[in-house]
């Protein structure tokens, strides 16, 4: 039986107001195993690890109890059983699929299905938090400026991965495609794009317009 799970970690966090970096400092665990183990990723962590990450929150609990709180989160029990699987062949019908353009290369198709599964791991790790808002008498102020920036970045991160999908499939309405994306312009797809710019580099997916198209733009724009 494991000592601890997933959920019994983020609930002993949320209510001892500890973040996964106050934990694994105090315990000398990698921040990323810890974040892996919570979201469901993985579970690096070793069982004695995972036996010392359930005593430190029982310590910590009992610490805060002593001192008035009323925190109870029940350990050592198993996570809900759940339905197996379906077998591969009985979904196999019930795939998403999407259809990747032509002009898109087996290189460039990676990079972006890589930098969509990077942006993915960081989403993971933002949308288990429970944002915080400032100190008030009822407890129910506006939100800190640090939940507003995880909001922030975690909109940010799903609009770039529906941009990265659109980019690779084609969207024929705004003219975008992978061999047609660059900043020109003062559209607001353009502005979307700038601020993810980094995101459309790692993938392989911006272009750089030739001189000649610059000069038909700014005629235009003019």
């Amino acid at each position: 039986m494991q000592s601890i799970t997933a959920e019994q970690s983020r609930a002993a966090r949320r209510e001892l107001g500890l973040s996964q970096a106050d934990v694994t400092n105090a315990l000398g665990f990698n921040r990323q195993y810890l974040s892996d183990f919570e979201t469901g990723f993985s579970t690096r962590l070793t069982d004695a690890q995972l036996k010392k990450l359930c005593a430190f929150y029982q310590a910590k609990i009992q610490e805060a109890n002593s001192q008035g709180e009323e925190i109870s989160i029940p350990f050592n029990k198993p996570e809900p059983e759940r339905a197996p699987a379906p077998k591969v062949e009985a979904v196999r019908a019930k795939r998403l699929a999407f259809p990747v353009a032509d002009n898109v290369s087996d290189e460039t198709l990676a990079a972006t299905l890589n930098t969509i599964s990077d942006n993915d791991h960081r989403l993971a790790e933002l949308l288990v938090l429970v944002p915080e808002r400032e100190k008030g008498i009822f407890g129910d102020g506006d939100y800190t400026e640090d939940a507003l920036a995880q909001f922030r970045e975690a909109f940010s991160l799903l609009a770039t991965n529906y941009l990265l999908i659109r980019a690779a499939t084609g969207w024929p309405a705004l003219g975008l495609s992978a061999s047609n994306i660059n900043l020109a312009g003062d559209t607001l797809l353009a502005k979307v794009i700038g601020e993810f710019k980094s995101a459309f580099d790692q993938a392989g997916l911006l272009t750089e317009l030739a001189p000649e198209q610059e000069d038909q733009d700014a005629k235009a724009s003019a």
